[in-house]
């Protein structure tokens, strides 16, 4: 059970106020210690270091006169006084003189110094339970804030529920927390809640509490205490440590230095090649370009008995034919002009390791037969030499062209194919995975952050909507892309959609204008629409029109399902048009 025991009085950080009973207290947290503040019901409050302070912090970083907070009838508003580090809220610096609300639940940077403003009532119900994308976004926050404050721990208490439970577990649950408390639902058996300013004996006290109380109500559960640095700094690296506890992840090596997946369809793929990367046999990735063909090929190196012998990618489309094919094979002296030296090929070199060999479908028929050759034999002929030699190689294929399809029209060999894809894994594209969106952009922030030479970037809620609503044609390779300009243009601040791209992230994928008006019969003038629907029903006539009305080609031009089409085409008052003939 949480303590409501205070923590013992810092003589560095008290109060001057009278006592009086107060629904509200703030929390200084600073120099190690923690002081719990009383509020009164009104005043204006000034926070600083100096003899005449309402609120004194005696650390560094704290101006003698540095803050005021005004409270006026359960309303909070906090202003800088022109101190000389600046007061930070919501992961902002304040204009001195400017008042910004500040509502419980929420803490601020003073100097060393962490304020945390919250209620004193009993515990409540929460308003709301939190989905995974929330939940993340309120981690990073509290990553964030973690972090400005020199490393203070925060606590995550996970909960995972037996399936079929005869209780509500939201309901057990939210009796039980209080009101600055956060409450998400990870999936459909797994909770977590987020405890910002307990105490790590508290915090084990509170899980214990929990999990009583669920098996109390006839739901068997199992609860897991995580703290913030101690198991992870970041919410991919917490999350994915909550899961692993529970054992429901894959290994945290399946992204290959990327956030551990989180939909369910990726989950799956990593679960699936978890066996096939144990083996021995050939790999084929199939998905469009950017989805992380490349990352799940060296996921599968690194989770295979080949984890310590080299991994070499080798891009069949960016090298020319004949470098090609040396770099492959290998050369003798004399096999070519230039050729000085004999040098080993890089299937010699990757001996005992594993060989990528991406955009495997732009390879030309001649090095489509060698290359099956060395499939067959295991062995390969170095350029100018007569003798084969041994090797020992497994080989990851990837590619976004359709392979089977080019086999079976002979545009590819299909005896290669069959050697190549012994088995395949289609990564489904970002759009279909929304649940990885939130995941990889906060690891693309850290990142980017950390390059520039920035603090840990976080994503506001605003901009965290607008990449989810985003259809990302490019797929991961784009969001990497918009993240790293978001970061160069944020200059250290959070990302907000100013720093986005939003003429083009408006658009679900941008088609090139045709060159004839679209055959397709409209309803009625539209008068009621935005200019951003009337720009989205104009994309999906341009579609319709390039792809002769054939709906699902119209679909795939602007990266939505076809039922998603149709509902669009409803709705915008769209007739529905028919296929023309040879379309």
């Amino acid at each position: 059970m949480k303590s409501n025991q205070p923590e013992t009085e810092d003589p560095a950080s008290t109060s001057k106020l009278s006592g009086s009973a107060a629904d509200f207290e703030l929390l200084a947290a600073g120099d190690g210690k923690v002081s719990r503040i009383s509020l009164p019901k009104a005043g204006e409050l000034v926070i600083g270091r100096g003899g005449d302070v309402a609120i004194s912090l005696a650390g560094n970083g704290v101006s003698r006169r540095h803050a005021l907070l005004r409270i006026q009838e359960d309303q909070f508003t906090l202003e800088d006084l022109g101190s000389s580090n600046g007061t930070v809220l919501r992961g902002r610096p304040l204009f001195p003189g400017v008042r910004e609300r500040m509502v419980p639940g929420e803490s601020a940077l003073v100097g060393d110094f962490v304020l945390v403003l919250r209620a004193r009532r009993s515990r409540a119900v929460p308003r709301r339970v939190l989905s995974p994308e929330y939940f993340e976004v309120r981690l990073s926050e509290q990553c964030e804030r973690a972090r400005e404050s020199g490393g203070r721990p925060f606590y995550v208490v996970g909960v995972r529920v037996e399936a079929r439970s005869p209780a509500d577990p939201a309901q057990v649950l939210a009796a039980k927390l209080e009101p600055a408390d956060v409450l998400a639902r990870l999936s459909a058996n797994e909770w977590a809640v987020l405890l910002v300013d307990e105490t790590e004996q508290d915090a084990l006290a509170f899980a214990a509490e929990l999990e009583g109380a669920l098996d109390q109500a006839g739901a068997r559960a199992q609860s897991a205490l995580l703290a913030c640095p101690r198991d992870g700094s970041s919410p991919a690296a917490l999350l994915a440590k909550l899961s692993a506890s529970f054992g429901s992840e894959p290994d945290p090596r399946a992204t290959g230095g990327e956030s551990v997946p989180r939909s369910p369809s990726m989950i799956a793929l990593y679960a699936e090649t978890d066996a096939v990367a144990r083996g021995d046999i050939s790999v084929l990735i199939l998905g469009e370009t950017g989805v992380g063909k490349d990352v799940l090929a060296r996921s599968i190196h690194e989770r295979s008995p080949r984890a310590s012998k080299p991994f070499l990618r080798i891009n069949c489309a960016a090298l020319p034919e004949a470098l090609l094919e040396s770099e492959l094979f290998g050369y003798e002296r004399g096999a070519f002009t230039g050729a000085v030296q004999p040098k080993p090929g890089l299937l010699q070199v990757a001996a005992g390791g594993s060989v990528f060999l991406d955009e495997v479908g732009e390879l030309v028929p001649r090095l489509q037969a060698k290359l099956l050759q060395v499939l067959e034999t295991r062995e390969l002929t170095p350029l100018g030499s007569t003798t084969p030699r041994a090797i020992d190689v497994r080989f990851l294929s990837a590619t976004n062209r359709d392979l089977e399809a080019e086999a079976l029209s002979g545009q590819f060999r299909s005896d290669l194919y069959y050697r190549i894809a012994a088995y395949s894994a289609v990564i489904p594209p970002l759009r279909e995975r929304r649940e990885d969106i939130l995941t990889l952009a906060r690891e693309f922030a850290s990142g980017a952050g950390a390059k520039l030479g920035l603090p840990a970037l976080r994503i506001r809620d605003d901009a965290a909507m607008r990449l989810l609503d985003y259809a990302w044609p490019g797929n991961i390779r784009e969001l990497r892309n918009v993240i790293e300009r978001a970061a160069v243009l944020s200059e250290g601040r959070a990302i907000g959609p100013e720093h986005l791209p939003l003429d083009k992230m408006r658009s679900i994928l941008l088609v090139p204008r045709p060159t004839s008006t679209p055959e397709v019969s409209e309803a009625v003038p539209i008068s009621n629409l935005s200019p951003d629907e009337l720009a989205e029903r104009n994309r999906i006539l341009e579609a319709l029109a390039q792809s002769a009305g054939n709906q699902s080609r119209a679909a795939a031009l602007l990266g939505v399902s076809r039922s998603t089409l149709l509902n669009r085409l409803d709705a915008y008052r769209i007739r529905r048009p028919r296929k023309r003939p040879g379309a």
